[in-house]
C-alpha cells in the first residue's frame, strides 16, 4: 500500500534498545508511569505501535542476514512495548484500540534501500508519538532515538 502510514491521529515509529537486541520497558515502569498518563496518550502510543509493527514485518520481508535479524528485533520489542501499554489502559479500565488489518506505507519497499528508509520514518515518526505522550514514553524516545542513529547512513 502507499500513502501515509497511521498511527491514529499520529504518524508511525517504532522503540529498540541501544544495542541489537531492542527492549522495550518492562510492565512494571509501563504500570508506575500510567496514572500520569491519560487515555488518548495510551490510546496514541498503542496505535503507533500498531502501525509500527506492521511496517517492520514489510521491511523484514525485503532485508537478509543480520539487518533482517535487526528489523525483527525491532518488531519484536514494538510488540512488547505495545502489549505493555495494553496491560496498562486495560489495567486503568481505558478502552483498546484494535489494530487495522493494514495500513498505508508513506511509499512502496521494494528492495534494501526503501526497506531501510522506512524504519528511518518509522522511528522518526515514533519519536513524534513518544514525545507528545511524555514520561510514560521517556524509555522508548531514547530507544527510538537510538535505534534511529544505528539506521544513518553514516552508520
Amino acid at each position: 500500500m502507499v500513502g501515509g502510514l497511521a498511527l491514529g491521529a499520529l504518524s508511525l515509529s517504532a522503540c529498540g534498545g541501544t544495542d541489537d537486541t531492542p527492549t522495550a520497558p518492562s510492565p512494571s515502569s509501563t504500570f508506575a508511569n500510567a496514572e500520569a498518563t491519560g487515555a488518548d496518550d495510551l490510546s496514541a502510543l498503542i496505535n503507533a505501535e500498531n502501525a509500527a509493527i506492521y511496517g517492520y514485518g514489510v521491511i523484514g520481508a525485503h532485508l537478509s542476514g543480520s539487518s533482517r535479524d535487526a528489523a525483527m528485533a525491532s518488531l519484536s520489542a514494538h510488540r512488547r512495548l505495545r502489549d505493555a501499554w495494553i496491560l496498562a489502559a486495560a489495567a486503568d479500565g481505558q478502552d483498546i484500540p484494535p489494530a487495522a488489518i493494514a495500513y498505508d506505507l508513506p511509499f512502496e519497499v521494494r528492495d534494501r534501500t526503501t526497506a531501510l528508509a522506512l524504519a528511518t520514518e518509522i522511528e522518526t515518526r515514533l519519536r513524534a508519538v513518544y514525545d507528545a505522550a511524555g514520561p510514560i514514553a521517556a524509555e522508548a524516545l531514547a530507544k527510538s532515538t537510538a535505534r534511529l542513529a544505528r539506521l544513518s547512513p553514516t552508520q
